[in-house]
């Protein structure tokens, strides 16, 4: 029996990643055989380097809505927000450099505060533009930001950023030089009906990027999937794969310049989040 289910796994495996029927009518345990096999393949893409001769520091407040990015900003020539809520303090540290942002944000009203450089619009991210929402590409383009070559993007909607990028061409992340994307539904990593979207988001986020940081948001408590311990939220850093030469990491997550997002709780520990 325990054959009979692991050849079973492996065929929904083979459908998934080769273009076969996406349409997976069995959700298998997360305690299973081919959630181990979906989540460990999913998070080798997300696996850490060291940018050689780069430092880091803390953009944003303290606690949940600060991220850890690479200390390159001198020529960015402007910042997308998807995603404000009541905490724009990634902006005002963006936009206190000089730099533009373009905020997006179809779940509230107005902004907590103002900025010269802030620019919103009560739209949210979708994979195709239609009523609210708004596709990256579409954004950029309206915006008349189609030739630039190094901004910056930050993302944090709430899993809507499966689709969303799922659907953005890779050539469009190419024109950021940096991302900081909170990933959402890292449970769902051992679920065939989930991966298929994760897998090609992954995919086109990681053509032209490197992990360079990632850090989990400790609101909710570690899930087990396929025997894996993971955070149901991650937050990563992608540095463009241009901007540095890089090595495998040699430390562990969190660093120095983390701080857990529930101040209450202890920050999560990854180690080297490495799934070879």
């Amino acid at each position: 029996m325990i054959d009979e289910r692991r050849a079973c796994g492996h065929a929904i495996l083979a459908a998934i990643f080769v273009g076969g029927d996406f349409r997976v009518e069995e959700i298998m345990s997360k305690d299973s055989v081919v959630a181990n096999h979906t989540a460990r393949m999913l998070l080798r893409s997300l696996r850490p380097y060291r940018p050689l001769g780069l430092d880091f520091l803390r953009i944003g407040r303290p606690f949940d809505g600060g991220y850890v990015m690479v200390d390159a900003f001198n020529e960015v020539e402007a910042a997308y927000s998807l995603g404000i809520n009541d905490d724009p303090s990634w902006d005002y540290d963006i936009a206190q450099r000089g730099i533009d942002v373009y905020q997006y944000d179809h779940t509230i009203d107005a902004l907590p505060f103002e900025h010269e450089h802030f620019h919103w619009k009560k739209i949210g991210i979708g994979h195709k533009s239609d009523g609210d929402l708004k596709s990256l590409t579409d954004m950029i383009v309206e915006n008349e930001h189609s030739c630039k070559k190094n901004m910056l993007l930050k993302c944090d909607v709430e899993g809507a950023e499966w689709l969303a990028f799922a659907f953005t061409p890779a050539n469009i992340f190419r024109r950021f030089s940096q991302m900081v994307v909170e990933i959402h539904y890292v449970g769902r990593f051992g679920d065939p009906s989930f991966a298929a979207t994760a897998h090609q988001t992954l995919l086109n986020v990681t053509a032209h990027h490197r992990v360079v940081h990632v850090h989990a948001n400790n609101h909710h408590p570690f899930e087990t999937v396929g025997g894996i311990p993971l955070p149901p939220t991650l937050e990563i850093t992608f540095l463009r794969k241009d901007m540095a030469s890089f090595e495998p990491i040699t430390h562990t997550f969190p660093t120095r310049l983390d701080m857990p997002c529930n101040p209450q709780i202890a920050d999560f520990y990854l180690g080297s989040f490495s799934f070879d």
